[in-house]
């Protein structure tokens, strides 16, 4: 039973270690793979904006949008990270990162950023990475494109 309980506890410890990993990995962001700890959460979407506070490690989808022809998205954000380190990544067709934003801790981001992202055609994603058991806040609006909550 003793040994059962020690297998059980390394097991728990390197799935957290594996979360972490994932935050440097590119290739593991750019897949079409998610995999994350959520141990506490509070979010929504509403009218093209998700709103978040989460404890999050790994990495989630939160918007995904197919363009049909060349356009611009205008997104804004707002993250806060008061532990841990975060970031939006937006993962374009062929694989190809771009980071949007990466707050590490104990930072507040007091003002909205609005940025255009200038698309060619095809699949485009934004992913949230977190590491470090992240205490993440998150509002992220787009005007066009789906929202998704992390973890449904």
């Amino acid at each position: 039973m003793k040994k059962w309980i020690i297998f059980l506890m390394c097991a728990v410890i390197l799935t957290g270690c594996g979360m972490n990993s994932l935050y440097s990995n590119d290739s593991k962001i750019s897949s079409d793979t998610n995999s994350f700890n959520l141990n506490e959460e509070q979010q929504r979407v509403d009218n093209q904006e998700y709103i978040g506070q989460l404890e999050f490690e790994g990495m989630d989808t939160i918007w995904t949008y197919d363009a049909k022809e060349d356009i611009n998205v205008e997104i804004s954000y707002k993250l806060s990270v008061t532990e841990g380190k975060a970031k939006l990544v937006l993962v374009h067709p062929e694989g190809r990162l771009e980071t949007i934003v990466e707050n590490k801790e104990n930072k507040i981001q007091e003002q909205e950023e609005n940025i255009t992202l200038a698309l060619e055609r095809g699949s485009y994603r934004v992913k949230l990475v977190g590491a470090n058991k992240a205490q993440i806040d998150l509002s992220f609006k787009a005007s066009a494109g789906n929202l998704h909550t992390v973890g449904f």
